[in-house]
This record gives structure tokens, sequence and C-alpha cells, in this order.
């Protein structure tokens, strides 16, 4: 991966107050972090910042920090994290992890396929990432910006798992050998996902109110020339009304 260099200066400026006037200047503050030393405190002008990340072809961004001083230091560093004002947009903050140019560094690395499946291009298939990424460990001039897969005789319903990527030389994967990094699955029967509400919609039963019910009901026993249940009730009371009304007669 190409190395960019990046002008720093060592940051004095580190209440929030002064911070703030910092950044209303155009410069992001920022620090550097290292296995083999203590954090330095640093800031870098917002445009050159800008600059490097847009360029960059790699979600990895090596830069060579020259740090402007008394005593001119240079250090070999990758953007570790880049904060962001979620209004503006603008980097509020930018952390380095610094580098040794003759030890390895674990990284993560997006991978990307090439060429068509043959199950896409000839059984319909779609191509589906297991892992968007993979670890590994190199010197920082052999860390890739991708890891290109070629993927063209992969089948449906077959994988490429991490054993069978071909890695750059002197990249290691420090991922396990039989994780799936692509496959290709079979695509879904259409007809199914159709027939699923036709069946569900005939299966639905027919909602019926109860004055439905009864008006139905009358209408059946009145071409029976039977009277209807209410209208029986009334009559069968009749004359239990009547009964009750005529007084008994006096035992003599």
């Amino acid at each position: 991966m190409q190395q960019v260099a990046l002008k720093a200066n060592y940051r004095k400026a580190a209440r929030r107050g002064e911070v703030k006037k910092l950044r209303a200047t155009g410069v992001v503050p920022g620090v550097v972090y290292g296995a083999h030393t203590k954090p330095l405190s640093v800031e870098v002008a917002g445009k050159d910042l800008e600059k490097v990340l847009h360029s960059s072809t790699s979600e990895n961004v090596l830069v060579e920090l020259e740090l402007a001083g008394a005593a001119a230091d240079k250090r070999l560093a990758m953007v570790q994290e880049v904060q962001h004002d979620h209004l503006s947009g603008k980097v509020l903050h930018v952390d380095f992890h610094e580098l040794k140019a003759d030890e390895k560094f674990t990284a993560s690395v997006p991978v990307h396929p090439v060429g068509e499946a043959v199950g896409v291009k000839t059984g319909g298939g779609v191509l589906e990432y297991a892992m968007r990424y993979l670890r590994v460990r190199c010197l920082p001039k052999d860390l890739p910006g991708q890891i290109n897969v070629d993927v063209t005789k992969l089948e449906i319903g077959k994988a490429i798992h991490v054993s069978e990527v071909t890695l750059p030389a002197g990249v290691e994967a420090l991922d396990r050998k039989d994780l799936p990094v692509f496959i290709v699955v079979a695509p879904q029967v259409e007809e199914e996902a159709a027939a699923a509400p036709a069946e569900g919609a005939a299966a639905e039963p027919e909602v019926i109110t109860a004055k439905k019910a009864e008006g139905e009901e009358g209408a059946a026993e009145a071409a029976k020339g039977e009277k209807p249940k209410a209208e029986a009730g009334k009559a069968e009371a009749k004359p239990e009304a009547k009964a009750a009304a005529k007084p008994e007669a006096k035992k003599k």
C-alpha cells in the first residue's frame, strides 16, 4: 500500500476551550498511539487531512507523519479512527496508530469478488458475502488495499473458504480457515411466495352477524308454515295470561 506524507505539529492545546479555538482555525487535533511510545498529541491542517482521506482507494490509510519542531521527526502510522461532526460532517478528531516498518501488525482488509460466479450466470443463484473483511498480519509495506477473490467457478450451494483465498506475498490470514467468505445460494421460488396469500384468503371464514342469522332462521321457519320462534313464544304466552286473569270459582 502506498504511504502518503502528511505534515503535523506537536499540539499544546489540551483543554476543551483551547481545542475548540484550534478547530475554528481549520486545524484538527489528533493523537498518535504506539506500542513502544506514549500517546503523542498532534495537530494537522484540516484541508490536508481531508485530501489524504479522499484520495485513498482503501479503507486503511498509511501515512508518514512529518512532525515539525526543533527536531524534525517522521513517524509511520495508520489512520485508526476519524471523528466527524454529525451535522456539518467536518472532521473533529483523528487517531493515528504508529507502526514500525520492520514489525508485523494486524489489520482488517475488505474482500472483493472478481468475475461472475457460474451459479449466478447459469443457475440464477445469488452471490452473498459471508465475510466482508479478513483479519491479516503483515509488514506495513505488504498491507493490501483490498483482497480480490476469484468467484467464477463457484456453483449454487458452494462456498469459498478462508483457506481457499489467495493472499499477497507476506500476508497471513488470522481468521479460521474453515469460515466461508463467499457463498452462492439458490434463488427463491416466486410462485410459492405468491401462492401463500391466496391460500390464506380462501381459508378465511365468512363473518355472519347475529341479526343475519336470526333473519335467515325466521325465513326458513316461515317457508315450512311454522311461526318464527319469537312469535310462537308470544302465542303460547297468551292462553296462560288469560288463565291467570280468570278468577277462580268459589267453593260452595
